[in-house]
């Protein structure tokens, strides 16, 4: 029986979305994505799978979303025939859920659907009546989708648990790595102990207080501190970023990259990744657990860490990095005063201990096995009920 996924994703050129995807195909599913698009400097903007154009959007534009999503609606009816085969849906975040919902009234049977949310967005923790509001939207999506698929522990214990009171199917997918075969297996050999010191940020470069640090150790440290950075800025300043950017000769910046291709030559020679983010500092971004957590380990690169954060706890876990006390106020200041002190001894033992962990903790690929299985799981649940149309249900933490 062919497998056929309908994944609604909120950016087609995402990498998650589009290792997802990926993946999905890799064990069998027929996918289809309902995307939407971002414009974004740099990145090409087509597709690398079957696609449904939703339209365009912008970041933490909301408002315009909410348009867009009234749009797509009739985009849904425009290809009810396709989602009639659908065997099963997968929702990336929860706005996109509600238009899968709408998919199943279109395609007439309640197909299993698979809710992804990787981030805790600010408009849902918020105490007025918007916040409550998309909240008690949210808890509705919840008790109609089949599984929950979240990216760390720490969204379900500070948020899903007890702010959501959501008790139904989990399943946790780790911003791991995939595909990972061969990439990580003929590295350059460690790089001698700094300094310099060469440090790189990879990824959606959305941290302001990240970027405000780096630029002033930059200034502060310019023959013992060297950064690369990779990827998009997003939620700050564009175009004070790439001004910004040329200013310094210790900052490199390279632009956007294939994932996951250039991820060796990006790791080669770097001591560390910064894997600080103070974008939500009270919610999301300490509950995170980033890629590039994982892209580090994997290449056996230690993490610089916020102390408190659930990067820095799995990094302290790990023993694949410091996990330093430090805010986004002292950024600057902590790190150039760990600089100061740092010496080879430390590092080695960091870079030993990424050496010795098991590759499944930074590579996804028998994460996504059990995810496909679980879905499969799910649709046979779906069949067997009268008339072949219900959802799966149960817990799976």
């Amino acid at each position: 029986m062919t497998r056929r996924l309908v994944v609604f994703a909120h950016e087609r050129t995402d990498a998650r979305v589009i290792k997802r995807i990926r993946a999905f195909g890799d064990l069998g599913w027929q996918v289809t994505g309902f995307t939407f698009h971002r414009p974004r400097p740099g990145r090409e903007d087509s597709a690398p799978f079957a696609n449904i154009d939703l339209g365009e959007t912008q970041d933490r534009a909301y408002g315009r979303r909410v348009l867009a999503l009234v749009q797509a609606l009739g985009i849904l009816w425009r290809e009810r025939a396709l989602l009639r085969s659908a065997s099963a849906l997968y929702a990336v975040n929860t706005d996109n859920a509600l238009l899968a919902l709408a998919a199943r009234v279109v395609a007439g049977r309640r197909l299993p659907l698979f809710l992804e949310i990787a981030d805790i967005q600010p408009p849902f923790l918020g105490t007025g009546a918007k916040g409550r509001a998309l909240r008690w939207i949210e808890r509705r999506v919840l008790a109609r989708t089949t599984c929950l698929v979240t990216t760390s522990p720490g969204f379900l214990r500070e948020y899903f648990t007890p702010r959501q009171n959501y008790h139904g199917r989990v399943f946790l997918l780790e911003n791991k790595v995939y595909p990972s075969a061969g990439l990580a297996e003929n590295r350059a050999s460690a790089p001698a102990p700094g300094p310099p010191w060469r440090i790189g940020w990879f990824g959606a470069l959305r941290c302001q207080a990240s970027w405000d640090a780096i630029r002033e150790l930059a200034r502060r440290c310019p023959d013992t501190l060297q950064f690369t950075l990779r990827g998009y800025p997003t939620a700050i300043d564009q175009e004070a970023f790439f001004r910004q950017a040329k200013e310094l000769p210790n900052i490199d910046f390279g632009g956007a990259y294939q994932y996951p291709s250039d991820l060796p030559a990006m790791h080669d020679r770097l001591h560390f990744v910064w894997g600080f983010d103070f974008s939500d500092a009270t919610a999301n971004s300490r509950w995170l657990l980033p890629n590039r957590l994982y892209e580090s380990g994997l290449f056996q690169v230690p993490v610089l860490a916020a102390a408190g954060t659930e990067t820095g706890r799995r990094v302290d876990a790990q023993g694949a990095g410091p996990a330093l006390p430090v805010n986004a106020a002292d950024l600057a200041d902590g790190l150039s005063a760990f600089f100061s002190d740092l010496r080879a001894e430390p590092w080695r033992a960091w870079r030993a201990a990424l050496a010795s962990a098991p590759r499944e903790a930074f590579a996804g690929e028998a994460d996504y096995a059990a995810l496909s299985a679980a879905l499969s799981a799910a649709l046979s649940a779906a069949m067997a009920e009268p008339g072949g149309t219900g959802a799966a249900t149960g817990q799976n933490r």
